[in-house]
């Protein structure tokens, strides 16, 4: 059963119990993510100088503020849940809100991982395409649990 299928069965419950399983099984894959942000990061100038118009440094960027994007939004989840409780609960608006506003950091995530994972240069440390595959899988693995959580329409898969 995937991560997606085994998180789906918990969609039936409330918007405020599936933030917070949402919360709690976030934690391994951004832990992943930013443990791939770091090793990243720690390649040298001269092993990326070739790399997207030397312009790695921007996407590394773009990668350090959305990963810390991402992070804040879940830790708000069950503020937004507490707030919500006061006034009668989550609605489906809210919930529905609240997954836009993960899924656009997370997008950018995806977006600069897609493209590292295009690049073919020999010039490369021989980890760098496993550093990427395992962003990417815990980009995936980001995805399948807000998809489970919060997306009212069920995919395959």
């Amino acid at each position: 059963m995937s991560l997606y299928q085994r998180l789906r069965l918990f969609y039936q419950r409330s918007p405020e119990e599936r933030i917070r399983i949402l919360q709690a099984e976030l934690a391994a894959p951004l832990d992943a993510l930013r443990r791939a942000i770091d090793e990243l990061s720690r390649l040298s100038a001269d092993q990326t100088a070739s790399l997207m118009g030397g312009r790695f440094q921007e996407l590394m960027d773009v990668l350090r503020d959305s990963i810390a994007r991402l992070d804040t939004l879940v830790s708000e989840g069950v503020e937004r849940c507490e707030r919500a409780r006061i006034v009668g609960g989550l609605s489906d608006h809210e919930l529905h809100v609240y997954r836009h506003d993960l899924l656009t950091p997370l997008n950018n995530l995806r977006g600069v991982g897609r493209l590292m994972n295009r690049i073919n240069d020999p010039g490369l440390p021989a980890d760098f395409v496993r550093i990427i595959g395992d962003f990417n899988n815990a980009s995936c693995d980001v995805l399948d649990v807000i998809d489970a959580l919060t997306a009212a329409q069920e995919r395959n898969g």
